[in-house]
C-alpha cells in the first residue's frame, strides 16, 4: 500500500486487500484512490474488540465501495468496522450495492461508533438479521453525522434506518433517510443525552413515522424536490438529479482536489538555444554596381531598364531599332530568382566629329577642259571659280561646262 499513513501522506487504498489492511494500524489516515469492488471478496470485520477501537481517518475523496458483502448468521455486530474511539473520521465515502447479514446487532458501516465523525457519506443496500439491525450504525454514541444519507431496506426487531439505539447524545445535521423504517429506531430521549437532528427529513410514504425537533417526513414526491429541503447547501455540497432524491456533489463525476505529491527526478539534461528578439537599426552599405552597357544611339534616345527575375536567368530578345524611339518589351521566367537592379536614367550623350580630311582630286580646264591636278579653289570675288592648278591661277567663268579629262 502506497503512502506512510500520516495526515500529510496518507495509506493510498486501491484495492480490496488494502482496504482489508486497514485492521494492521487502526490510528492511520487512509485514502480511496478509486471506487474499490467488492464482489467476490469475504470481508472479516476491523477492529472487533471494543479494548482495540478505529481511531484513524477514511477519506473516501467521492469514491464508493461497491457490492460489500457479509453473510454469516452464527455471528453479531457484522459491519464495515465494529468499534471506533474518538478522533475517527469517515468522509466521502460511499458504500454501494451492499449486503450484510448476521445474526444480531448488524450494520453496514459501523456497527459501535463513539465519538466519531460520519461526513459527506452514504449507505445504499440492505441489511438483515435478527434484531437491532440498520443501515448505518448499530448503537450510536456521542456521534455527528452532517450530510449524509441512507437508501436502505432492513429487517428484524428494533430496526433503524440510519441508528438502531442511540445511546447517547449523537447529532445528525442535514441527512435524510430513505428507508422502510424509522429514522432511528430507539433515540435518546433522556435529559442531557437526547438525540438532536438540524434539518433533518425521512421518507414517510415509506415509513409514516412521527415528526420530531429538526426531523420531518415528507412525501415521496416531495423527496424528489428541491424546495423541500430547507436550510441545506445545494450549491457546494448537494445536488437534485432529476426525478431522484439529493445527492452529494463530491461522488459526481467531475472533482475538484489539491494533491501534495513529492517526486524525485533525475536532473534534465537538454542543449539549448537561446533565441532573442530583439529590434536593430541596421545601416546597410552597398557596393557599386558594375555593369557593361552597349547602347545605338540615333540622336536623341532613350535607355529602358529591364529587371531580371528572382533565382533564374533571363533570356533577352532583341530587336534592331531602325526608328527614333523604340520600346522594347523583356520576357521574364517565373518569380523566385536572384534580383539584379539596372537603374533607369535619362542622359544627353555629346558626340564628337573630327574635321574631315580628304585629299581633291579635280581637273583642270584648259578651255574648259580639266586635267589632272592638284587642284584649290581661290578666293574670288566674282562668281566665277579660281583655280590654282602646279602654280598657275585658272579662272573658270562657267564652271558647269567644265569637261572633265
Amino acid at each position: 500500500m502506497l503512502g506512510a499513513g500520516t495526515q500529510e501522506n496518507p495509506y493510498i487504498i486501491e484495492t480490496p486487500a488494502d482496504l482489508q489492511a486497514i485492521q494492521n494500524n487502526l490510528s492511520a489516515y487512509y485514502e480511496l484512490a478509486n471506487d474499490i469492488d467488492m464482489t467476490g471478496v469475504t470481508w472479516t470485520p476491523i477492529a472487533p474488540d471494543s479494548t482495540n477501537r478505529f481511531t484513524g481517518t477514511i477519506d473516501g475523496k467521492g469514491h464508493k465501495i461497491l457490492n460489500f458483502t457479509i453473510n454469516d448468521t452464527t455471528k453479531d455486530q457484522q459491519a464495515f468496522i465494529v468499534w471506533t474511539n474518538a478522533g475517527a473520521t469517515f468522509k466521502n465515502i460511499g458504500f454501494e450495492n451492499a449486503y450484510v447479514k448476521g445474526r444480531n446487532y448488524n450494520c453496514v458501516f459501523v456497527a459501535r461508533p463513539y465519538a466519531a465523525v460520519f461526513e459527506n457519506c452514504y449507505v445504499q443496500g440492505r441489511v438483515e438479521g435478527t434484531s437491532y439491525n440498520a443501515g448505518f450504525t448499530y448503537a450510536s454514541s456521542s456521534t455527528t453525522y452532517r450530510n449524509c444519507f441512507v437508501d436502505v431496506t432492513v429487517t428484524g426487531s428494533y430496526a433503524g434506518a440510519f441508528v438502531s439505539t442511540d445511546n447517547s447524545k449523537s447529532f445528525f445535521e442535514r441527512c435524510y433517510s430513505n428507508a422502510n423504517v424509522p429514522f432511528i429506531q430507539k433515540p435518546n430521549t433522556n435529559s442531557g443525552y437526547q438525540t438532536t437532528y438540524s434539518y433533518c427529513y425521512f421518507n414517510k410514504t415509506k415509513y409514516n413515522g412521527t415528526n420530531q425537533n429538526g426531523l420531518n417526513g415528507l412525501t415521496d414526491t416531495q423527496m424528489k424536490q428541491q424546495s423541500s429541503f430547507v436550510g441545506w447547501n445545494f450549491t457546494n455540497v448537494w445536488y437534485m438529479p432529476e426525478n431522484d432524491y439529493p445527492k452529494l456533489q463530491v461522488f459526481l463525476g467531475i472533482k475538484k482536489q489539491t494533491i501534495n505529491l513529492q517526486s524525485y527526478i533525475n536532473p534534465i539534461q537538454s542543449k539549448t538555444s537561446k533565441i532573442n528578439k530583439s529590434t536593430k537599426q541596421i545601416q546597410s552599405f552597398t557596393d557599386n554596381l558594375q555593369s557593361l552597357t552597349s547602347s545605338k544611339r540615333i540622336k536623341k534616345y532613350l535607355l529602358s531598364t529591364y529587371t531580371l527575375p528572382i533565382e533564374t536567368s533571363v533570356q533577352k530578345s532583341n530587336r534592331t531599332v531602325r526608328s527614333v524611339i523604340q520600346h522594347v518589351a523583356s520576357y521574364m521566367n517565373p518569380i523566385g530568382s536572384i534580383v539584379e537592379r539596372k537603374t533607369k536614367t535619362f542622359k544627353q550623350l555629346l558626340s564628337y566629329i573630327d574635321n574631315i580630311h580628304s585629299n581633291v582630286n579635280v581637273i583642270v580646264p584648259i578651255q574648259n577642259k580639266i586635267v589632272n591636278g592638284y587642284v584649290s579653289v581661290l578666293e574670288n570675288p566674282s562668281s566665277s571659280y579660281c583655280i590654282e592648278h602646279n602654280s598657275n591661277t585658272y579662272t573658270i567663268e562657267n564652271p558647269s561646262t567644265v569637261e572633265v579629262i
